[in-house]
């Protein structure tokens, strides 16, 4: 991840209220939640959200940094553990993460399992394999997405997809020049590129409604089916 990245707050609340409106007000966890900045803007939205990561001490760092923010429960886990999160949840957030895991399939049926009849998937990942680049390499992602692609590995895992666009028209043509020049996801040109992005999103996100087909990413919804009676 770029350093720059953590502190790109108007891209975040960007990605947040493109999915934001599908989220049940339950219980919520969000599957490897990094540098928080997320779950600052999903624990006001729900009851309770679990955060969670595969190493300990990044949970630690979660743990400093979200201190006072009442209804945020911290759980050490690889990819998603039913198991360790007890209850069925309302809602599931990936966001960033799918493409870091080999086995996605498994990931979304581990989801399926510990959703209630109802409940919702968020996932939020890179798209076009053609964008695929030394950034890519760099942050350990296996892999961008097609939209029909990953729309059937949600289906395969039992949801109905309520939910898919392309998401950053801009960044599609910023990745794939980023590509072309071979940069790399730590470097002080990718670092200011975000910052001055970041900058920009109130009127570079207009986009999308006029380049619906191309983007950086992909949000995908989908729906655990409800309970059948």
């Amino acid at each position: 991840m770029s350093q720059a990245m953590p502190y790109a707050h108007n891209y975040h609340r960007w990605v947040f209220d493109a999915f934001a409106r599908h989220l049940g007000p339950g219980r919520t966890v969000e599957v490897g939640s990094g540098h928080g900045a997320y779950a600052r803007l999903l624990a006001p939205r729900v009851s309770q959200l679990v955060v969670s990561d595969i190493d300990p001490a990044a949970i630690e760092r979660l743990r400093a940094e979200l201190a006072g923010i009442g209804n945020v429960g911290f759980a050490v886990m690889d990819g998603l553990d039913p198991a360790v999160l007890g209850e069925p949840v309302d809602n599931v957030v990936l966001l960033n993460l799918l493409e870091h895991i080999e086995g996605d399939a498994a990931l979304l049926a581990a989801c399926h399992a510990s959703l209630r009849p109802g409940g919702t998937l968020v996932v939020f990942s890179p798209a076009f394999p053609a964008l695929y680049a030394r950034m890519d390499r760099e942050a350990g992602h296996f892999r961008r997405y097609r939209r029909g692609e990953l729309e059937r590995l949600v289906e395969g895992a039992g949801f109905a997809v309520a939910s898919s666009r392309l998401f950053n028209a801009v960044g599609f043509f910023g990745w794939y020049v980023n590509k072309l020049l071979d940069s790399g996801i730590h470097s002080a040109g990718t670092n200011a590129q975000i910052s001055l992005y970041d900058r920009l999103v109130p009127w570079l996100k207009h986009v999308d409604a006029l380049l619906p087909f191309v983007g950086q990413s992909l949000v995908v919804v989908g729906k655990r089916p409800e309970a059948s009676r």
